[in-house]
């Protein structure tokens, strides 16, 4: 019978040629001591080079994040000393003991706590300062610069009370006490008579920087007619230059009234009164009544008894 009883997929074939032995011998895993040991070594080392590798990113890590709060940390222990010394300068005449009334620093505040910034303020709110600055110097000092207002005229005030009080003008028309300065100082600066607007705003004074720099021009050039002047008058003199005809008045102790042209040429009109004060020397100050400097291209001089003569 043909096929017999054999099922789908038998075969007849046995030893060498079965299927199992044409596909060659199966791979089997050797489980010998040797074999073992070989493969723990392998496997160790890929255990340490995965610790190694953990290690380095560790370290790395831990560098960036101890140095990161190294640059927070030393500032902040350089600002925990306290202050120990205030390196005061000014411009002008302010003394150490102004700077002790005018800042309040505790005991043991350290250099940081400080708010310079309000003390900068406190300064500024003095009138006689005009500008200040205040900086740390690490580990522990305070500097603190002053640029003071420098005084221009002196204007004489009535308190409440009646009583008479004399305060300084700065350059700005700004006023103020004026405190550290001699008397020598304060003698020899003119008395200012305001110019009064229609508004009622007087303070500060307009235009007291032109006049500053009439003052001061004759105070170098001509220092001894500078101690004879003794009043600046401004009632003429608004300070706005757009408007003509303004005029500076001066009182003096040998000449009544010396006019000056507001925004005219200062040094061409002192050239001028010096020279007619040289042309009338011999006829005797005491005549001189009035001396008007503000007339362009020439000059008007009037005696006593109303005679006048022109420049």
């Amino acid at each position: 019978m043909i096929g017999g009883s054999r099922s789908k997929g038998a075969s007849s074939a046995a030893g060498p040629q079965s299927w199992r032995e044409l596909a060659g011998p199966r791979r089997l895993r050797v489980n010998s001591r040797k074999a073992r040991k070989r493969r723990q070594l392998r496997w160790i080392k890929y255990l340490t080079g995965l610790l190694l590798l953990s290690g380095v990113v560790a370290g790395v890590y831990w560098t960036v994040s101890v140095l990161g709060k190294r640059e927070e940390i030393v500032p902040l222990a350089a600002s925990s000393k306290p202050i120990k010394r205030i390196l005061f300068d000014t411009d002008g005449v302010l003394p150490d003991n102004w700077l002790s009334q005018r800042i309040n620093l505790r005991p043991g505040v350290s250099i940081m706590q400080a708010d310079i910034y309000a003390l900068k303020k406190a300064l500024e709110a003095d009138d006689q300062v005009l500008s200040a600055s205040v900086e740390r110097v690490f580990p522990s000092d305070l500097r603190i610069y002053v640029i003071e207002r420098q005084p221009a005229l002196r204007l004489a005030l009535a308190d409440a009370d009646g009583r008479r009080r004399v305060r300084l003008v700065g350059r700005d028309g700004q006023l103020y006490d004026g405190i550290g300065y001699s008397n020598t100082k304060l003698e020899a600066l003119p008395f200012v008579q305001p110019y009064q607007p229609v508004d009622g705003s007087v303070f500060p004074l307009r235009g007291v920087e032109q006049v500053a720099d009439l003052l001061e021009l004759v105070r170098r050039r001509q220092p001894q007619l500078f101690k004879t002047w003794k009043v600046v008058s401004l009632q003429h003199y608004c300070g706005d230059p757009n408007l003509p005809g303004q005029v500076i008045e001066v009182r003096s102790t040998v000449v009544p009234t010396i006019i000056f042209g507001a925004f005219a040429d200062y040094s061409q009109q002192l050239d001028r009164l010096m020279y007619i004060f040289k042309y009338l020397s011999h006829q005797g100050n005491s005549r001189l009544q009035r001396i008007d400097l503000s007339l362009r291209g020439s000059a008007a001089v009037q005696f006593k008894g109303d005679r006048l003569i022109r420049f």
